[in-house]
């Protein structure tokens, strides 16, 4: 364009010379159709310009977008780990399980010397035996008392104490009876038993050790229900709440999840969400660490084809023979951008850096 529009520039400066150095009037008119051949010249100079495309190889944005894939640090937790403790004070005379040992519920674990509980026992339903007593003979009084009062030979007074004496005599069985039970729960606690199907994962006590209530005696860990429990960030949580592909990987081995809760509860010191997954098909041991990986929605386009117009970043695409760019307000400056167009729009790659919108390109064959 510098070599085209030379020969005129140097004519119009030669005119404009002669113009100040030659004040003669009969140059004017050959001045102007000078003038006006250059404008012509020069007004048609865009209409040729534009005519010249500007060469570009396209892609088509399927095949270089990639699904977004997301990853955080996680852990298998167990659904129940209880601690089996005493609940009476004994001494430990049975310890049938070990560490690694499998169970099922209602399996024995500890058995404790039950001597002095069965002796509870037996002297609460011997209370029970003499409490009955009373009450028979209570009652015995009672109808007495009734009879002896028809013929007027005791006081009401008299009656109504008959009457208060075979009603705590009742009230004395009831207890009891009660007490009855309450010794037979402790005989049923001198063995300690499993109340889930797991594996012993520790023993707190040995054979001869004296246990007192609420001291523990074994710890399970239950062999089935386990859940991935995963901390996330705000933006992981939106995603994670979309994505279909969800595994659990740890040591090469992959498990299929799928998410079952969001606490809706943030760490205030982490600024992280508990999710809680559950396994699909094949479990992971409880404790195993690991990373839960998914896949979110949508595509992402790598930086590389980022360019920035206006202070805007975005991507220019061919639509015929024009070049049009298209805005990615969300983008960052060496992120890969989210991208919603279409999978066979074709996305220009070389030549991208010179166009403005609106340009005509034309593709050129890579080798």
């Amino acid at each position: 364009m510098a070599r085209l529009l030379s020969p005129r520039a140097t004519a119009i400066r030669r005119i404009l010379a002669r113009m100040s150095s030659t004040p003669d009037t009969r140059f004017i008119p050959r001045f102007r159709r000078r003038l006006a051949t250059l404008l012509a010249v020069l007004s048609a100079l865009p209409f040729c310009l534009a005519a010249e495309s500007l060469p570009i190889v396209t892609q088509r944005l399927g095949d270089v977008t990639e699904t977004p894939v997301y990853s955080a640090p996680a852990t298998v937790v167990a659904h129940h780990t209880p601690r089996i403790a005493a609940e009476i004070d004994a001494r430990i005379v049975d310890l049938p399980v070990a560490v690694g040992d499998r169970v099922d519920v209602g399996t024995p674990l500890a058995q404790l010397d039950c001597a002095r509980a069965e002796a509870a026992l037996a002297v609460a339903r011997g209370e029970v035996e003499r409490s009955a007593a009373q009450q028979r003979f209570a009652a015995a009084q009672l109808e007495r008392a009734r009879d002896l009062t028809r013929s007027k030979s005791i006081s009401e007074e008299l009656l109504d104490q008959r009457r208060s004496e075979l009603a705590a005599a009742r009230a004395d069985q009831v207890v009891r009876a009660e007490q009855v039970r309450l010794a037979e729960i402790d005989v049923d606690r001198c063995v300690l038993r499993s109340p889930i199907a797991g594996v012993v994962t520790r023993r707190h006590a040995s054979i001869g050790d004296y246990a007192t209530r609420g001291s523990p005696v074994v710890d399970l860990v239950e062999s089935v229900g386990q859940e991935v429990s995963v901390a996330l960030r705000d933006e992981q949580t939106a995603t994670l709440r979309q994505a279909q592909n969800m595994r659990f990987t740890s040591n090469g081995a992959e498990y299929a999840v799928e998410l079952r809760a969001l606490l809706p509860q943030v760490d205030s010191t982490t600024r992280t969400r508990e999710a809680r997954l559950r396994f699909v098909d094949a479990v992971a041991d409880p404790g195993t660490a690991g990373r839960l990986v998914w896949q979110g929605q949508g595509r992402l386009l790598p930086a590389i084809y980022l360019v920035r117009r206006n202070g805007v970043l975005g991507v220019f695409v061919r639509e015929q023979d024009t070049a049009r760019f298209v805005a990615l307000p969300d983008a960052q400056d060496g992120r890969p951008a989210a991208i919603t167009l279409a999978a066979d729009t074709l996305l220009i790659d070389d030549g991208r850096q010179r166009l403005n919108d609106g340009d005509a390109v034309r593709s050129v064959d890579t080798e």
